[in-house]
């Protein structure tokens, strides 16, 4: 088929883009500030991926396309199928989140730290905890890793062993993603293969809360609950006479299975918006709950395992940059200080990690979402 023939080009483009990405700087400097709103804070490593997946998906597509046509399922099945997944491979990260701090004996609602070899972050709001694990192989595949590509390894230490599960689901999750593609329109087909593909780099990095997680799931749904109508203003919009066409077709065999009324249509296509508004919200929800409650708060950080002999307790603030610290105290193997408020918590962060190199096994840090509004 031609159109097997453009997605092999495509495919092939693609994948060339993600090797010189690998090997080169240059062409990430273009690149990136188209991909960075998209895949949330790009980096190297992210755009790398980003191309490569679409590039096998488009090449498997190109090639498969007409087996994978006539299975006994219908896309949405296998939609359905990759939306489960999808939720199952949220919920543990979050669920592991939690328990890794308790294990720690650190506050939920943290942001946690761990300085050396590379410092990485991870929380309930952007969590790293299945980046470290595919990060931790990475190290293993690959010597010289180049610069610019974040491995999150360093956390490897702190997650639970349960989080060597996403080596079994990312390949299920491609594979049911790749299987959803099934007789579907072309504007639907490059709508999942795009939204699909930035879900598989959320879950990864960022997990539920990450722009990319949250487009592939409000994608995903938009196809299940309103393709038709998604198809159609596409192929309006294009002036697609053949699309428009297979529209029709398509639509007047949807009326004849399923006769339902024009209110349960109506609330069928809110559905993914309700969801979108519901994730958002529960973000925004989640920090403030979490978080000290005034703006004017100290910071909280707690270090696990100190090394007190290097961090100089009689004149702590200049063995950590010289941030402001109102008190600190010692107790059960912890080092609690708390800092002044004033700082940004990215610089903060950055400060924190690079003044506690060796100094600290791994660090928590409070929230406090009444500074980043201000």
């Amino acid at each position: 088929m031609k159109t097997n023939k453009y997605l092999l080009l495509l495919g092939l483009i693609f994948i060339t883009t993600a090797i010189c990405l690998f090997f080169s700087n240059t062409l990430d400097q273009y690149l990136r500030p188209y991909i960075e709103p998209i895949l949330m804070g790009s980096s190297k490593g992210k755009d790398i991926i980003f191309f490569g997946i679409i590039a096998l998906i488009l090449i498997l597509q190109s090639l498969f396309s007409e087996r994978v046509d006539n299975l006994s399922k219908p896309g949405n099945y296998y939609l359905k199928i990759t939306i489960f997944i999808m939720i199952i491979s949220i919920v543990i990260p979050l669920s592991l989140e939690v328990i890794m701090r308790l294990n720690l004996g650190l506050n939920v609602f943290t942001t946690f730290i761990t300085p050396d070899p590379n410092f990485t972050t991870t929380s309930l709001l952007h969590s790293h905890i299945f980046k470290s694990v595919i990060g931790n192989i990475i190290n293993s595949l690959i010597t010289n890793i180049p610069s610019g590509i974040h491995t999150a390894s360093s956390l490897t230490h702190f997650v639970p062993w349960m989080a060597d599960v996403i080596v079994i689901i990312l390949p299920v999750l491609f594979l049911t993603s790749f299987l959803s593609l099934k007789d579907r329109l072309i504007p639907s087909k490059i709508l999942l293969i795009f939204s699909l593909t930035c879900a598989l780099i959320g879950i990864v990095d960022g997990n539920l809360f990450a722009t990319p997680t949250i487009i592939g799931i409000y994608s995903a749904l938009l196809v299940i609950f309103d393709e038709m109508y998604f198809d159609y203003i596409f192929s309006a919009l294009f002036k697609n006479k053949k699309m428009l066409n297979c529209f029709i077709k398509r639509r007047e065999k949807y009326r004849l299975k399923k006769k339902k009324s024009k209110f349960k249509n109506i609330f069928k296509r809110t559905i993914p918006h309700i969801v979108l508004i519901l994730i958002v919200t529960s973000e925004v929800g989640l920090a403030f709950v979490g978080s000290n409650q005034n703006y004017g708060a100290d910071y909280e950080v707690d270090l696990i395992e100190p090394n007190l002999n290097s961090l100089n307790l009689s004149n702590l603030s200049s063995n950590l940059d010289g941030l402001e610290v109102k008190s600190f105290i010692y107790e059960d193997n912890k080092l609690k200080i708390k800092l002044n408020s004033k700082y940004p918590d990215k610089i903060l962060i950055s400060k924190l990690a690079k003044a506690l190199s060796n100094k600290t096994k791994g660090f928590s840090l409070s929230w406090n979402i009444y500074l980043w509004l201000h």
